[in-house]
């Protein structure tokens, strides 16, 4: 089997679906710029897998370190991308730093997938692409809706930017809307632990239940 790029590949979700690749047989190759993961989660990787992944840290946001490494790693057939800043209220904050690290990194890979013709790419989307929804629960079949942060709009601009990108190239594309994940792997080895003051409401409760907060 080909080789898979997992960016964000330390992070909660990222983590697992690293997990889930090795043990189908895919070679994976991580990038990560550890701003809200650690090393220590590819020791939980290599415990359950019993595989070690390629690791590269480097940051999407630097065009030319991206660049090196694709010119670096030329047999990558397809990326899942979960780098990604993703709290709705820091995006509030700091609007810009979000529309720079969500969108900047995406059109730089793709701009790699372009170049190096890489035709498989799934994003890393968000339940926020549907706004404020019509009815509950919420289908595919809904209408995306003004985002309600700059979070939720720059999920909403990837999505177009990969649509568009589609439509003029070979490459082939997935966009996954998350609500909420929650879990941990059932070996304990790798779970949902951010760095700093959690973002998400799950982390508060969990951290809380194992007493590391009031």
């Amino acid at each position: 089997m080909g080789k898979v790029l997992v960016t964000g590949g330390l992070g909660y979700i990222g983590s697992h679906t690293v997990v889930e690749l090795q043990n189908a047989g895919f070679e994976v190759v991580i990038i990560d710029n550890l701003s809200n993961s650690t090393m220590e989660v590819i020791d939980g990787i290599v415990n359950i897998s019993k595989i070690k992944p390629q690791f590269e840290k480097l940051d999407l946001r630097n065009k030319t370190e991206v660049e090196n490494f694709f010119q670096e790693y030329q047999d990558i057939e397809g990326i899942i991308h979960f780098a990604a800043s993703k709290a709705v209220g820091e995006s509030v904050d700091n609007p810009l730093l979000y529309y720079e690290n969500n969108l900047n990194t995406l059109i730089y890979l793709l701009q790699e997938c372009n170049k190096n013709e890489i035709n498989n790419f799934i994003f890393s989307s968000s339940c926020t692409v549907y706004g404020e929804p019509d009815s509950l629960p919420i289908n595919e079949s809904a209408p995306v809706k003004k985002a309600t942060s700059p979070y939720g709009n720059t999920k909403q601009i990837s999505e177009e930017i990969i649509f568009d990108t589609c439509s003029v190239s070979n490459l082939k594309s997935i966009a996954l809307r998350y609500f909420n994940p929650i879990g941990a792997h059932e070996s304990t080895e790798i779970g949902e632990l951010p760095l700093g003051v959690p973002q998400n409401l799950v982390p508060f409760i969990t951290q809380t239940a194992a007493g590391l907060r009031e």
